[in-house]
């Protein structure tokens, strides 16, 4: 099998990003942080589909109102943190056709729980969502 890792710049179907909430390590920043999310998840959604990990999917929507709803995947996930790269699916290719491969992350040597994030990719794919992309 041959396996390479797509560089960052090459063609994609979707980012994804997990969005903050008062149990993240946002909490107690939201009013900053928040708009911030959404004005990056608002700009990726004119160019590519976005994919927003979220507690609540209706609190969420408010906040989404003026991204390109088309390019916008909403799905209700629990996590512990929001830094989708300690926890999203890492895209590969095997043998020319893209794979996702899920890991476990340690939250820093245990150092802060990751026991939602890193049942995260497996969530997304047993709901469906990387067939939509």
């Amino acid at each position: 099998m041959k396996r390479r890792l797509p560089a960052e710049w090459e063609p994609q179907s979707a980012i994804q990003f997990t969005f903050p909430h008062a149990d993240s390590d946002w909490a107690d920043a939201l009013d900053e942080v928040i708009p911030c999310f959404v004005a990056c998840i608002e700009t990726v959604s004119r160019f590519e589909k976005v994919l927003v990990a979220c507690r609540q999917r209706a609190e969420v929507e408010v906040f989404l109102k003026n991204a390109v709803q088309e390019n916008l995947i909403l799905v209700e996930c629990p996590s512990n943190d929001t830094w989708a790269r300690d926890h999203g699916a890492i895209t590969v290719e095997e043998n020319g056709q893209p794979a996702l491969l899920d890991f476990m992350f340690t939250g820093w040597g245990l150092k802060f729980p990751a026991f939602h994030d890193n049942l995260i990719t497996g969530r997304l794919h047993e709901k469906g969502v990387f067939g939509q992309l």
